[in-house]
C-alpha cells in the first residue's frame, strides 16, 4: 500500500487525476498494490487487505528504485497514517512491514510501530539501535548493480546508490545486533527464483556460514511468527527440526557450514528437497 506518488503508485501521469467512475487501476483491482491517502482511507484499505486474507500489511514509507516518481530520500506517509495502519494490523494480531531505504523513513517507521523494514540500506547506526530497542527487524538484500536490467536513467542512478550502500549496512547491523531476516526482492520473474541460493551465499561476505543459514531458517521463522494467528503454518512450529514441526528440509551433498557456496547451486548440490513433508526432488 502506497501514498499517492509513493513507491507502489505505478499509475501513469495521464491517469491522474483519478477517474471517479473507474478509480482503480489494473494493479489495484488484482491486489498487487493499493494507493491510499489520509488516515480514514489507509485504515479502510488496511482492513480490506486483511479481509482478502493477507498475512501482514506492507506499506511503502520511502522512495524506491523501480518507481519513477519518488526519489530515494523521500519519506512517505505521515506518522498518523503509519500509526493507523499499525493499529489495524495489531487489532488483527499481526504486524506491518515497510519498504523504505532512507534513514529518516526507517527511523520514523520504527517509531510508528512498523516491525519489519524491507531494505533499509541507508539506516544509520542510531536508527539501527532504535530498531533493536523496539524489537524491529531489518530485511535487506545483498544486491549487486548487475542483478537488474533497468534502462531508465533515473532508475539506474537510484540503483547505483542502493547497491553502493549494501556493503556498509550489513556490518553495521551485525555489530549492533538488530534482528536480520533474509529476502531477495526478486519479483515478477520466475527465473529469478533460481538465484535465491546465490543471493543467500553472498551473505558469507559479512557472516559465518552458520550465521547465514540461521538467518535464512530459524530467524526467518521468528519473523514470520510475528503474524501470530495470521501466518499460514499453524499446525506446527517453524524453524526447527523436530517431530511435529513443518518438514521443509534440504539434504545437501556436502557441508554448507564449511562451504556456503554449496547453496548457490541447488541443481547440483541439493540431493533432497522436501516441502511440508512432500519430497519434490530425490537424487538418492
Amino acid at each position: 500500500m502506497s501514498q499517492t506518488g509513493g513507491h507502489a503508485d505505478f499509475r501513469d501521469n495521464k491517469d491522474l487525476p483519478v477517474n471517479p467512475t473507474d478509480p482503480l487501476t489494473y494493479w489495484e483491482k488484482y491486489y498487487v498494490v493499493m494507493v491510499a491517502d489520509g488516515v480514514p482511507e489507509v485504515t479502510k484499505r488496511s482492513r480490506e487487505i486483511l479481509r482478502h486474507g493477507a498475512m501482514q500489511i506492507k506499506i511503502t514509507s520511502g522512495g524506491g528504485v523501480s518507481s519513477l516518481y519518488d526519489p530515494l530520500d523521500v519519506f512517505e506517509y505521515t506518522m498518523d497514517e503509519i500509526r493507523a495502519v499499525v493499529e489495524v494490523a495489531e487489532n488483527w494480531n499481526t504486524y506491518v512491514l515497510s519498504h523504505v531505504m532512507n534513514d529518516k523513513g526507517v527511523r520514523k517507521s520504527a517509531e510508528a510501530g512498523v516491525k519489519s523494514i524491507e531494505h533499509g540500506f541507508f539506516a544509520s547506526e542510531e536508527t539501527l539501535k532504535l530498531m533493536k530497542e523496539k524489537g524491529a527487524w531489518l530485511s535487506p538484500q545483498p544486491l549487486l548493480f548487475e542483478d537488474f536490467n533497468f534502462t531508465d536513467p533515473i532508475q539506474l542512478k537510484k540503483l547505483k546508490q542502493e547497491t553502493d550502500a549494501v556493503d556498509e549496512l550489513y556490518p553495521k547491523a551485525k555489530k549492533i545486533g538488530v534482528n536480520i531476516g533474509f529476502g531477495t526482492d526478486q519479483l515478477f520473474n520466475p527465473a529469478a527464483a533460481a538465484n535465491q541460493g546465490a543471493l543467500l551465499a553472498r551473505l558469507g561476505k559479512w557472516f559465518t556460514p552458520y550465521e547465514v543459514l540461521k538467518i535464512a531458517t530459524s530467524e526467518n521463522a521468528r519473523l514470520l511468527e510475528l503474524a501470530g494467528p495470521r501466518h499460514p503454518y499453524q499446525e506446527g512450529p517453524l524453524g526447527v527440526v523436530k517431530e511435529g514441526a513443518y518438514a521443509d528440509l534440504l539434504l545437501v551433498d556436502g557441508n554448507p557450514l564449511e562451504d556456503l557456496d554449496l547453496v548457490a547451486n541447488p541443481e547440483e548440490n541439493f540431493a533432497i528437497i522436501m516441502k511440508d513433508g512432500k519430497i519434490y526432488k530425490n537424487m538418492l
